[in-house]
């Protein structure tokens, strides 16, 4: 019996020891999974910004009055609400520009006005001027017809007619003279008194001969000199007429143009200046700035969701430009933690992971997130851009621009 047990104990002994040494080897094996497990599940800590989801950056975007002073504007930190006015400027340089505005648009319309008159009258001046051109021109045609139909022909006819007359002169004396010589012949005059008439008939042909070759070097100089020149003459006086007359109307149609360009660019002058004034007039009515939403007012501009380092230059007597972001209205009710990863952080973390925020002001709250977005590219440097959403109940006390830690798990 004492055999048996002892061999009972000696067989319960060896398997004891089979299964303690199989399990030391399992736990060996084991070891190294332990451990590439804790260190996959080692968490990557990274700091982040509360950021609203939902902002708004205030600025007085009046186009019209370039720099602007401010003459008050709500505390920093203040929580507004929608349609509440937050900014107000110096009006007494805008009510200057007004004035002075007013006076520019009342000498426009005297312009404009003006130039309207001078219009109308250089209207009904050039319609006499225009008609005291086509009576130049009709008086020139009316020459130049009167020539060709008329003083031409009636020049040609007197040439003509003179040669005529001068040769009917020279015939009639030549005539006299012969019956003269006849009759002297046949009668008992004495030679002196036949020799005195005979002396006046023969110079009276003489006379006659000469008159008749002056007229016929007289026609024909008319004929072949005087009367071309004269059509050459009329004929260029005609074609002057005419190009005065068509350089005439040209000249009114472009003095036309011009003075109703004058008279336009005065009408618009005045159309601006009325304009520029109205919404002038309309942008002193709007001369404060009011919260487009509910929030807490931020001084400044926000860098991806943070104040900057250095406080706001915003105060009352500040000038501030058209553009510049004077202050920043955050909603505090829904915000996201925004992050700036570096190139190492990035290994392993992607979009939907869950993470754990840790807010600054309140260590001790473990706040479930999900990563919202992962940035692949590098916003400046090696400096990569994430966001994380937040999934569970942030403390009251954590605001916009707040830091937290967020744990995130690769």
């Amino acid at each position: 019996m004492n055999c048996l047990l002892n061999r009972m104990t000696r067989a319960a002994v060896a398997a004891f020891c089979v299964i303690l040494g199989a399990n030391s080897l399992l736990a060996l094996d084991d070891a190294p999974k332990d451990k590439e497990a804790e260190k996959a599940a080692e968490a990557v800590k990274v700091q982040g910004t509360f950021e609203a989801t939902r902002s708004w950056e205030l600025n007085h975007g009046l186009d019209q009055f370039g720099e602007l002073e401010i003459k008050k504007i709500l505390p920093h930190g203040t929580e507004v609400k929608e349609g509440q006015t937050v900014v107000w400027f110096d009006t007494e340089s805008i009510d200057k520009r007004l004035s002075a505005a007013e006076i520019d648009i009342r000498l426009a319309r005297i312009t404009a006005a003006d130039e309207q008159f001078a219009f109308d009258q250089f209207v009904a001046a050039q319609k006499l001027d225009r008609e005291d051109a086509e009576r130049a021109r009709q008086s020139a045609k009316q020459a130049y017809d009167n020539y060709l139909q008329v003083d031409r022909d009636r020049k040609i006819k007197s040439a003509e007619f003179d040669i005529k007359s001068s040769k009917a002169s020279l015939e009639n004396a030549a005539e006299e003279l012969k019956q003269l010589q006849q009759m002297y012949d046949a009668d008992d005059l004495t030679e002196e008194s036949e020799e005195i008439v005979l002396k006046r008939a023969k110079r009276s042909v003489e006379s006659a001969q000469f008159r008749l070759e002056s007229t016929e070097i007289r026609s024909k100089r008319t004929m072949e000199q005087s009367i071309p020149a004269e059509d050459a003459q009329t004929e260029a006086t005609w074609e002057r007429a005419q190009m005065a007359y068509e350089k005439t109307l040209r000249n009114l149609d472009s003095a036309m143009k011009k003075r109703d360009i004058e008279r336009r660019k005065a009408a618009e002058a005045l159309a601006e200046k009325e304009a520029d004034f109205e919404e002038l007039r309309q942008q002193r009515k709007s001369i404060v700035i009011k919260a487009p939403g509910g929030g807490i007012l931020l001084y400044g501009e926000l860098n991806r969701g943070a104040l900057n380092a250095k406080p706001s230059p915003i105060k009352a007597g500040v000038k501030v430009s058209t553009d510049q972001v004077i202050a920043t209205v955050v909603q505090p009710k829904k915000m996201r933690v925004r992050l700036t990863l570096s190139e190492s952080d990035l290994a392993g973390i992607k979009t939907g992971d869950s993470c754990v925020i840790k807010p600054a002001i309140d260590p001790k709250a473990d706040v479930k997130g999900i990563v919202d977005s992962v940035a692949t590219v590098p916003f400046m440097g090696t400096k990569f851009d994430a966001t994380v959403k937040v999934v569970g109940q942030l403390p009251d006390a954590v605001k916009p621009t707040m830091t937290a830690t967020v744990e995130l798990t690769k």
